[in-house]
């Protein structure tokens, strides 16, 4: 057992080699509290005073006094110093450390010569009691509290309790003698539970234990996703190599990769916000793990996106697993008030099968994930070998997308919508085409949906929108302009803001401007985007309903929306003239769309029997290869400009071909 000597010579030899961290960290733990600060401050001024007053001593109430102002300059000192200080440099944090000496030395001074005048002006028992407690107490509660800067604390116990054992001596009574002897070992034996105390905090924040339980804590926050509390893409990846290294030496089991991204997720942040987004993906991390058990490690890439590894049979078994996953993910969320729907993609990569590279393993599980999500979302699909090329399919697509925007290497032609009753254009379809530098004419229904999932929709849309207006503003007024819009691009909040740009920018008035929308959107029932397109009715844009007919066609959204334009889908013209049953469809919705007072247009009308029997079913207007042909911007001027001179050489004529 090393001797008190011995402890302060310690003391000494540590102190000068004290790191200048762990010197920040010693001299933080004098400030920790200021609420003890305060509590002692009070406890000392309440006692001062009652002894001045009860006392009547002039010595005495000097005393009370310094101890009050003391006791508050202490707390104003702990206050600013954890307001602005608490990170100083190193000399700062020594003025700070020798400020706070300054001041505890001088309180226990204080309290020590409170001690000794009472004991040698004073006979009440009581109030002898509260100078020697409050002196004691104080002493005893100091060495602990700044036991991380022993010398604060031992000067703290001296300056308290010693004038207080000279007060008991000049008594000259055997029991204060014997009493102030007690007080003298009680403070030797308290400097000693003072380097005590100091030797643990010291070798716990300079010894090799702290330091490894430091960095193993660190190791563990820079290896774990702080929302979810899953392994992070770092962790997954080591993970995963390691997990590889065992398949290719066992070569007896498989490994499934499987990654997972939930569908719209975007949407659910930008409707609800981030934290009902948060949420879901712990709700989600959550149900993963509960189906995964001890099969399987879960991690979380990035974003919504989860990496699954697992280690299975056979491919099927993978694939079992997924769906298991998926069934698990895609419930309802409770957030607050609402229910938010949950659904995932999930692609899936089996090693060796697939790869046994950890690179290699995710890329695949990556193309996977690109087809399940191509196909609509909310599927599994394992990987296969073709799925790489039509991969590098949609990167090209995706980066010729972004340079086309940058070069404006677009088209928009525009076909015109006929009025049958008087054989005039009435509208014009603007179609995005896009000729591709290697890939040639690259089809929408291809290069659309690349769009959407790279996020360039709202660009390309906004583009098509303005080039569309500039050219409708050239024509007469009575001929309005159609553009089509993403079920991708009424998620975003700012869709309302860019239409009034570009209408105010080129000159184009709202009532000619038609938007074409597709029944998936009103699928969806999203009320956010319900209360986009009420706005944009209310700005007096007009809206068609796309393709009737083809998907989930339901009555309730001709009750429920004001359409100004329903377009029969060309898949019911094309059979017209062989057809009874597409006959009689037409007719029925052209005869629905007449009560309700709404525009129809047969959209892919290519030969005249095809338009005497949509103009027989009663149809409003005609679009189709048999009036016209998509047309660049100055040819569909000329058109609409021979049509005003025909018109007004003979109002009779109905067809302009």
């Amino acid at each position: 057992m090393p001797t008190l000597g011995g402890k302060l010579r310690h003391l000494a030899a540590s102190e000068s080699s004290l790191a200048r961290q762990v010197r920040a960290a010693l001299v933080s733990t004098l400030y920790t509290s200021p609420a003890s600060l305060a509590i002692g401050a009070i406890a000392g001024s309440v006692t001062a005073a009652c002894i001045a007053y009860v006392t009547g001593s002039l010595a005495l109430l000097i005393c009370s006094i310094a101890i009050h102002l003391v006791g508050i300059l202490r707390i104003a000192s702990a206050i600013i110093y954890l307001r602005g200080n608490a990170k100083g440099s190193p000399r700062e944090q020594l003025h700070w450390e020798r400020i706070y000496e300054i001041g505890a030395w001088l309180y226990a001074s204080l309290l020590g010569a409170q001690a000794f005048f009472t004991l040698t002006n004073s006979t009440n028992t009581v109030i002898l009691l509260m100078a020697t407690i409050m002196a004691t107490g104080y002493s005893a509660g100091v060495a602990a509290r700044n036991a991380g800067r022993p010398v604060i604390a031992i000067g703290q116990l001296c300056l308290g309790t010693l004038p207080m054992a000279l007060g008991l001596f000049l008594m000259g009574t055997a029991l204060s003698i014997t009493l102030g002897l007690c007080i003298v070992i009680f403070v030797l034996g308290m400097v000693d539970i003072s380097l005590q105390i100091y030797e643990v905090v010291y070798t716990a924040l300079s010894g090799k234990q702290e330091k490894s339980e430091v960095a193993a804590r660190f190791e563990k926050m820079a290896r774990s996703d702080m929302l979810t509390g899953l392994d992070n893409r770092l962790a997954m990846q080591m993970r995963l190599g390691d997990l590889l290294d065992d398949i290719g030496d066992l070569k007896t089991e498989k490994l499934a990769v499987i990654w997972m991204d939930l569908d719209h997720f975007k949407t659910i942040n930008d409707t609800l916000g981030h934290l009902a987004g948060d949420k879901v993906l712990i709700v989600t991390a959550q149900r993963v793990k509960a189906v995964l058990g001890d099969r399987g490690w879960l991690a979380r890439f990035g974003g919504d996106e989860f990496v699954i590894m697992g280690l299975v049979d056979s491919a099927d078994e993978a694939e079992l697993l997924g769906n298991e996953i998926l069934e698990s993910v895609s419930q309802p969320v409770s957030i607050n008030d609402n229910t938010v729907e949950v659904a995932a993609s999930l692609g899936v990569a089996v090693a060796p099968d697939h790869g046994i590279q950890s690179e290699v393993m995710l890329k695949n599980a990556d193309i996977a994930l690109y087809h399940s999500k191509n196909e609509g979302g909310k599927c599994v699909r394992i990987f296969e070998p073709f799925m790489h090329e039509d991969f590098l399919l949609h990167r090209q697509i995706e980066s010729g997308l972004t340079e086309a925007m940058a070069k404006d290497q677009f088209t928009v032609l525009f076909q015109p919508i006929i009025d049958l009753a008087t054989g005039r254009t009435r509208s014009c379809e603007a179609l995005l085409r896009w000729n591709h530098p290697e890939l040639g004419d690259v089809s929408p229904a291809v290069f659309i949906p690349v769009a959407e999932s790279a996020g360039l929709i709202g660009d390309i849309t906004e583009w098509v929108l303005r080039k569309s207006c500039e050219a409708a503003a050239e024509w007469p007024e009575e001929v309005n302009v159609s553009v089509n819009i993403s079920p991708a691009l009424l998620k975003q909040n700012n869709l309302p803001v860019k239409i009034i740009e570009t209408l105010v920018n080129t000159g184009m008035v709202a009532r000619r401007l038609e938007l074409e929308i597709t029944e998936s959107v009103l699928l969806d029932k999203n009320p956010h985007t319900n209360s986009l397109l009420r706005q944009l009715q209310k700005m007096g844009l007009r809206l068609c309903l796309d393709d009737f007919g083809t998907g989930f066609s339901s009555l309730t959204y001709l009750r429920s929306w004001e359409f100004d334009t329903i377009k029969i889908d060309k898949s019911f013209i094309r059979n017209i003239g062989n057809s009874p049953t597409d006959q009689k469809i037409i007719r029925a919705v052209v005869q629905l769309a007449k009560s309700l007072e709404v525009a129809t247009v047969a959209e892919g009308v290519e030969t005249e029997e095809q338009l005497a029997r949509v103009r027989d079913a009663g149809c409003s207007r005609v679009q189709g290869f048999y009036y016209a042909r998509p047309m660049t911007a100055p040819q569909a001027q000329q058109r609409l400009a021979m049509e005003t001179v025909s018109n007004a050489a003979d109002p009779q004529i109905v067809n302009l071909r």
